[in-house]
């Protein structure tokens, strides 16, 4: 089956019924939609939760199932608190689900034969596109891996029943892949290019790692922008205040009774938001300025009868590309001694050690080789510390990362779960009593690029594409403006 580009922002397939992620023509029926979010509580970051309340304030999505991220992160921070909030304030019913606990092992896994639990997301995306009458939107915004082990479970199923994937994840068109959610599961994330599936690409960042405020203000392939908080939060009702002061607190209290609780402070600062603008987009909102600075997003017929059609903003569009993937190079090894030990980082390369399990997690580990052992030694611990607090020990400690040993002769292998590049301090506990310390410097892995050509003949993707030098006040003011009318 073809896939086919109807007008300047529709990619569906053909043999789906013709209508576009924009729901200009039906809006009378909702947009099936399947949502997977990296959302936890407490929270790694809590943009997760805004993107949650964005969703369940759009009245044109019927929302048929939620897929719950990283199985692995789900099983002791789920995400269920701020659901379960959002279904109260709105009275939607949605199922969840948490998602699998591991990464893709290749392009074609399927990811069968896991925990139920883990298998919990898929079944529910494939269930709910089986049930929907029409063909269904999905979103991902955390790692790419259920959607992608759904496609290689059943590819005509998808085919069939997607008009839009939007995946938020990425740095551009610009080459190496180095974003954060691609690095959850960089197989799973070039395998939906691969797919055919009517993919919108919604790169986090632009090609300046660390740099966001190169982005701001600059017309670029990525959707980041900032919120202020107080603004954002302050103008929303009790209930969704109370939301927000729950996820961003870590509170462990009950919930649905904290909604209900009161007044608290309302959070402050600025928070980095990345995924809004593309629920507008898949929705068939339109952004308009109301008054001066004061911007909103609403359906076309309902800017007609509000007088605003010809004040329409256009801060981003979808470009055509074709979108390629070109594997990394190796990276160089580096060597430090002390005494008569040497350790020579190797890379990335096997699978040995989880973050906190001893055992495989689907995801390259980094290698280090320490060679000039002496016979008979015996390790008791590994205790190795790097950039931005990163540990890991040897021995379980149920806080710290694990390090797994593979001897071989006058050899140690030391494995581990890359965190931050940078300078790294290894100290080797002996039985003996002695130690052994080893400094070496873990550089930035190699990040898988894609090789793009823009406003391509034949493209498998469009991209998020900024045109509007104001699109971050716009998007920071329509999102203010959305959720003020959530639960209201």
């Amino acid at each position: 089956m073809q896939t086919k580009w109807l007008g300047p922002a529709v990619l569906l397939p053909v043999l789906s019924a013709v209508f576009a992620p924009a729901a200009l023509a039906e809006a009378a029926e909702k947009i099936p939609i399947v949502y997977s979010t990296d959302l936890l509580h407490p929270h790694d970051d809590p943009d997760d939760h805004y993107d949650l309340a964005t969703l369940f304030a759009l009245d044109e999505f019927d929302l048929r199932g939620i897929l719950l991220d990283l199985g692995e992160r789900q099983t002791a921070r789920m995400g269920r608190p701020p659901v379960e909030q959002m279904i109260k304030i709105t009275g939607r019913e949605v199922p969840y689900r948490a998602g699998l606990d591991r990464s893709l092992r290749g392009p074609g896994d399927t990811a069968a034969g896991g925990s139920a639990e883990s298998q919990g997301g898929i079944e529910l995306l494939l269930s709910a596109l089986r049930k929907c009458h029409r063909p269904a939107v999905l979103f991902t915004t955390g790692s790419c891996r259920d959607v992608a082990a759904a496609f290689n479970r059943e590819p005509d199923l998808m085919k069939e029943k997607v008009r839009a994937l939007y995946v938020n994840a990425g740095n551009g068109p610009q080459g190496p892949q180095w974003e954060y959610n691609v690095q959850l599961d960089e197989e799973a994330y070039f395998r939906l290019f691969d797919s055919g599936l009517p993919l919108y690409w919604c790169p986090c960042w632009s090609d300046e790692p660390g740099n966001p405020e190169a982005i701001l203000g600059r017309k670029v392939y990525a959707t980041y922008y900032v919120a202020d908080q107080a603004q954002v939060v302050g103008a929303c009702s009790p209930r969704v205040r109370n939301y927000f002061v729950y996820c961003l607190t870590r509170s462990g209290a009950d919930p649905l009774a904290f909604l209900d609780s009161g007044e608290h402070p309302l959070p402050t600062g600025k928070r980095n938001m990345w995924c809004t603008a593309v629920f507008l987009h898949a929705a068939g909102r339109e952004i308009y300025e109301r008054d001066p600075q004061d911007f909103v997003a609403l359906p076309p017929e309902q800017a007609a009868r509000e007088g605003l059609q010809g004040r329409k903003a256009t801060p981003y569009e979808f470009v055509p590309l074709r979108a390629t993937r070109r594997d990394a190079s190796a990276p160089e090894t580096q060597a430090a001694t002390s005494g008569g030990w040497t350790a020579v980082y190797g890379g990335r390369c096997e699978d040995h050690v989880g973050n906190r399990q001893a055992g495989p997690d689907g995801k390259r580990d980094c290698l280090v080789r320490l060679s000039g052992v002496p016979g008979g030694t015996t390790v008791r611990n590994v205790v190795l510390t790097g950039p931005k607090e990163g540990r890991w020990e040897l021995q379980e400690t149920g806080r710290w990362w694990r390090v797994f040993l593979e001897p071989s002769g006058d050899r140690l292998d030391c494995w581990f779960s890359f965190y931050a590049a940078g300078p790294h301090r290894m100290e080797l506990q002996l039985d003996d009593g002695k130690t052994e310390v080893l400094k070496f410097d873990v550089p930035q892995p190699p990040a898988t690029a894609l090789e793009s050509q823009l406003d391509a003949a034949k493209p498998n993707a469009r991209v998020f594409h900024i045109t509007d030098e104001l699109y971050p006040e716009i998007l920071a003011s329509a999102l203010k403006n959305l959720l003020a009318g959530l639960g209201q």
